[in-house]
């Protein structure tokens, strides 16, 4: 069975969703700490926001509030970290059960860029640069960029070359902590069903498209129209989660609070069909589904199919 993607109008608008991968290698310089794997993300995640804040903000050295800040119109840190809308970039720290790296031992981290951020690739260098330099994590360890790997920026259609056969049937393996939060619902703590997974996910997709491609020159209520349809046979697939919730603490430098943050972990299998959700599922494996995506929460590989 072969999907007819050419046929939707969120696909053809998501024609030119386009993202690029900058791996980087880092070789540290001192200790680096960064605590457990679903911890790492949020490391990164507050390192670029101040890195982001001291490299863009004019009023660095004062006590400024962004959201009355009068240059944010024009301000790169405010669009691209702090503004309350999805952001155009995921950190994707390596997860390898390491709590710290020692002097000379290189890890890695991946950036993936959006749409327009593809363009700013060489800010998003310099924070990794600058990063490096104030240091990260516990005892801020610094560290050096040895090598940056990139590949040509992919599109949604690359991602489902070559496909041909579909069973159906799924298996999720979340692995980083995978936070769900429906508006009816509220929080997912427990079974996860494929309709508020789905509906997180092409709403993620959808306002990633309008805000940073070009899902913005299509009809908007033709696309919600068609959505709205997917999420409603989305409630026809059965699924089975073998997952649990766990909590952490996070200390936020810039609101100078501690604040506990959480997701599940473990597996969700899928099964019905699945053929017309398997493109944004796919897409879905580098994006994330689900809040802190930006930090990385939300990854998930499909295992098989």
């Amino acid at each position: 069975m072969k999907i007819l993607f050419d046929t939707s109008i969120i696909d053809k608008s998501l024609s030119e969703f386009n993202m690029l991968n900058l791996k980087f290698i880092l070789t540290p310089q001192d200790k680096i700490i960064l605590g457990a794997d679903e911890k790492k993300g949020d490391m990164w995640r507050g390192a670029f926001g101040e890195v982001f804040r001291n490299k863009a903000c004019f009023y660095r050295w004062e006590q400024t509030e962004c959201s009355s800040c009068d240059k944010k119109l024009n301000c790169f840190y405010f669009a691209y970290f702090e503004i309350d809308k999805p952001h155009p970039y995921v950190i994707s720290p390596l997860l390898d059960s390491k709590v710290a790296y020692s002097h000379k031992e290189e890890f890695s981290v991946e950036i993936i860029l959006i749409g327009e951020a593809i363009e700013h690739y060489e800010k998003f260098v310099k924070v990794i640069e600058e990063a490096g330099k104030i240091g990260i994590g516990k005892y801020r360890g610094r560290f050096r960029i040895k090598e940056i790997q990139a590949e040509p920026p992919k599109k949604f259609i690359d991602l489902l070359t070559g496909y041909e056969h579909f069973n159906e049937e799924l298996l999720i393996k979340l692995i980083t902590p995978l936070k769900l939060k429906d508006e009816q619902k509220g929080l997912c703590y427990n079974q996860i069903s494929f309709e508020t997974l789905f509906k997180l996910l092409i709403k993620r997709i959808i306002n990633l498209n309008n805000l940073y491609c070009n899902g913005k020159d299509f009809d908007k209520e033709k696309i919600e129209n068609e959505k709205h349809v997917l999420i409603e046979n989305a409630k026809s697939i059965k699924t089975e989660s073998d997952t649990k919730w766990k909590d952490f603490n996070r200390f936020s430098s810039r609101q100078n609070i501690s604040m506990k943050i959480g997701g599940q972990s473990g597996t969700i299998k899928l099964s019905g069909d699945l053929n017309s959700f398997y493109p944004y599922l796919k897409l879905g494996e580098i994006i994330g589904v689900g809040q802190n995506t930006t930090s990385g929460f939300g990854r998930y590989k499909i295992l098989c199919n």
